[in-house]
């Protein structure tokens, strides 16, 4: 586990202690994160599978034009590590915040204008954490995670994500998303020599 995956772990551990001790953010976590975390992504499988496939037109057009993918396999010992590794960070954690823990699991029920700002508050604040982690935390990072290109493919999956997440009721179909999304980014088409340099 990586210094930011421990990290990560540990405020999300402090800020449990914290909220167990208010009731109504411990009652909205088990109607809210909780509830997302039991229900399985195959509820309303066909709704995650038609924002992954806009996502990806749009992720592919824009990655290859911008030169920012490369099609090629990563190679070395930490290959099969790689697909563990993160769908832990970025995959699960990430989806944890900007999803399960910021929009209410009924945004659906309460109409599409709520729909509609609670994705682009949770997308945008999910595209701000990338320069924000690349100027902190990951500076290795800064040339990709700073670049408008880039952002751009960022805010787009964390609209797929919002989406999943509002009409599937289930965590795991973003965290899915996002997972499949960095393992081909960072398997096949360049993403780890970029963030690892």
């Amino acid at each position: 586990m990586g210094i930011p995956t421990r990290r990560a772990i540990l405020g999300l551990a402090v800020m449990w202690i914290r909220l167990s001790r208010n009731k109504r953010a411990v009652e909205y976590l088990e109607n809210n994160y909780l509830a997302g975390i039991r229900t399985s992504p195959l509820r309303p499988l066909n709704y995650s599978l038609c924002f992954l496939a806009a996502y990806g037109a749009v992720a592919f057009f824009v990655g290859f034009q911008s030169g920012h993918f490369e099609p090629g396999m990563v190679e070395g010992r930490l290959a099969f590590v790689l697909p563990i590794s993160l769908f832990v960070f970025p995959a699960f954690l990430e989806e944890s915040s900007f999803r399960g823990l910021l929009i209410p699991n009924g945004a659906k029920e309460r109409g599409r204008k709520f729909i509609l700002s609670i994705t682009l508050l949770s997308s945008t604040l999910f595209t701000l954490w990338h320069p924000l982690n690349a100027l902190t935390i990951n500076k290795g990072a800064q040339g990709i995670f700073l670049d408008p290109y880039f952002l751009m493919i960022v805010f787009c999956l964390g609209v797929a994500c919002s989406l999943s997440y509002i009409y599937s009721k289930s965590l795991w179909a973003p965290v899915l998303i996002h997972w499949l999304t960095v393992c081909v980014w960072v398997l096949f088409l360049g993403g780890r020599n970029i963030l690892f340099k």
